[in-house]
């Protein structure tokens, strides 16, 4: 909760220049006298004892030695340097640890990220520069910068997206989201996508589709005809013949087919028997006119 309050101060206007304001007011009585003793104990471990800066107040953060610069900007330097870029035309060009987030902040505040103010000067550590947001967090750096330094691998370790927001990618070579990404990053890509013609040919029929009727997608249905299969390796058929099923077999035999057979005679005969022919008479005429049958007898002989 302390956290989200203090980032959503940090989005206010203002808030960064009134918070380093209250860090230097407050380190402003003891900084300058913690720095002017430990330049002296430099000055003395490495000319062999003799004075380092004035009596009051210590050296002037901005003046820096440049036997001492040269020392510092070596990997193999244990003595942290305060330095300002802007006077030290050396580190001008040098790139700021961390992509310029305080080192300080994300080790004790839990992985908090806070861009360092330059107005404060940088640290000067194994031949690489660091920024602070505070006066107060850089004096604690150059106490002991290798308490911070692991600090920040330790937590990018617990949160493996700091490795690319902190540009940690020498201490986690099998990091290989950067890899993915370098081109993305490019001068050329910072901008609008590119853009290219491009045209294709498309034959005028086109092929038919080839579609498999027993394809089959869904998995129930395949875990069915699983089964089925399965099913039958313990299956065999049955086949039982009776009485009844022995006439029901097919049979087949062979005749001779009947022939056709013609006689003639010398003599002809033939009967003519008599038509017999009934009318109904009576049926028109007179009402008082009875109905009678009458039949005839017809020989055609």
């Amino acid at each position: 909760q302390q956290i989200f309050s203090e980032l959503h101060q940090f989005q206010t206007p203002g808030y960064r220049k009134r918070m380093n304001l209250e860090y230097i007011h407050a380190a402003e009585k003891g900084a300058e006298a913690a720095y002017a003793k430990k330049q002296a104990d430099e000055m003395e471990r490495e000319d062999g004892g003799t004075e380092a800066g004035g009596a009051e107040g210590g050296p002037d953060p901005k003046s820096v030695p440049g036997d001492q610069l040269v020392e510092a900007l070596s990997p193999d330097s244990q003595i942290p340097l305060h330095v300002f870029r802007t006077e030290n035309p050396e580190i001008i060009t040098m790139n700021i640890e961390f992509s310029g987030f305080c080192p300080v902040t994300v080790t004790e505040r839990d992985s908090l990220l806070l861009p360092g103010d330059p107005t404060n000067g940088n640290v000067l550590f194994k031949g690489k520069l660091y920024g602070f947001v505070s006066m107060d967090a850089l004096l604690r750096f150059m106490k002991d910068p290798n308490k911070y330094l692991e600090g920040v691998l330790l937590s990018a370790r617990k949160a493996p997206e700091l490795i690319n927001m902190l540009s940690l990618e020498q201490h986690f070579p099998h990091n290989i989201l950067r890899k993915y990404l370098s081109h993305f990053g490019s001068e050329e890509t910072l901008g609008m996508g590119k853009s290219a013609e491009a045209e294709c040919q498309t034959p005028t029929h086109f092929v038919e589709k080839r579609i498999d009727p027993k394809y089959d997608w869904n998995e129930w249905s395949l875990r069915r005809k699983a089964i089925q299969l399965a099913n039958l390796h313990t299956k065999r058929t049955h086949s039982t013949q009776t009485n009844q099923s022995h006439f029901r077999r097919e049979n087949e035999t062979q005749v001779y087919i009947p022939k056709a057979g013609v006689t003639q005679t010398s003599t002809e005969r033939g009967t003519k028997p008599v038509k017999t022919l009934q009318y109904i008479a009576g049926l028109r005429g007179h009402p008082d006119q009875v109905m009678e049958v009458v039949k005839v007898d017809v020989d055609l002989q």
